[in-house]
């Protein structure tokens, strides 16, 4: 079931044409973060349910994240999604630790 959508503005995207990267360009360019990102890595498309969504990756500089500042940096994402397309759009978040994505020497 889709989840009515609260209003709409001219600078919002109601679809799923929005490109990952324009998201993607947005959170590389948010300041003063709760806990150092890395890197960024967006997807967009429908969920399992048919919805339009949008995924994002966090690759987090430190492994070992207090889950306050993972929640608080959750909500920041989430908040700049839904800014940039549609309150509607649903927003899953995904953090990884640096061990995860760069090799070990």
């Amino acid at each position: 079931m889709r989840r009515p959508k609260r209003g709409w503005q001219t600078d919002r995207v109601t679809d799923m044409d929005i490109a990952a990267s324009t998201i993607e360009a947005a959170l590389r360019q948010l300041p003063e973060l709760p806990t150092p990102v890395s890197s960024w890595h967006v997807e967009t498309g429908p969920d399992s349910t048919d919805d339009p969504a949008v995924w994002v990756w966090a690759m987090l500089k430190d492994d070992d994240v207090e889950f306050a500042k993972r929640s608080q940096l959750r909500s920041i994402i989430r908040d700049l999604v839904e800014e940039k397309t549609d309150p509607s759009m649903l927003v899953y978040v995904r953090f990884r630790g640096a061990s995860e994505v760069e090799p070990q020497a």
